[in-house]
């Protein structure tokens, strides 16, 4: 059986409004994939684009909407849907 939890019961521990610690955790780990990839240009305009696009982009994938979700929950069940759905033959 199902439960459903009210709006002001919070279920995960939030050290930011909307951001736990599963969020600040893939910041980091972009910031860090940045930096390694920013470490192979030499040139610096390219070197700050590469380090500041990926965490970024993981931000604005985790930056919760006014309904609770976020962009990156939103893909991942679009992806799960368009895979999962049924070719049906017409008659």
């Amino acid at each position: 059986m199902m439960y459903l939890i009210p709006k002001n019961i919070k279920v995960k521990r939030e050290i930011f409004k909307g951001f736990g610690i599963f969020e600040i955790i893939l910041i980091g780990i972009s910031f860090v994939f940045g930096y390694v990839l920013s470490m192979l240009v030499n040139k610096f305009k390219l070197k700050f684009f590469i380090f500041i696009i990926f965490p970024m982009i993981t931000f604005i994938l985790l930056l919760p909407l006014p309904n609770g979700s976020t962009i990156l929950k939103i893909l991942k069940k679009f992806i799960k849907y368009s895979t999962n759905q049924k070719e049906y033959k017409t008659k």
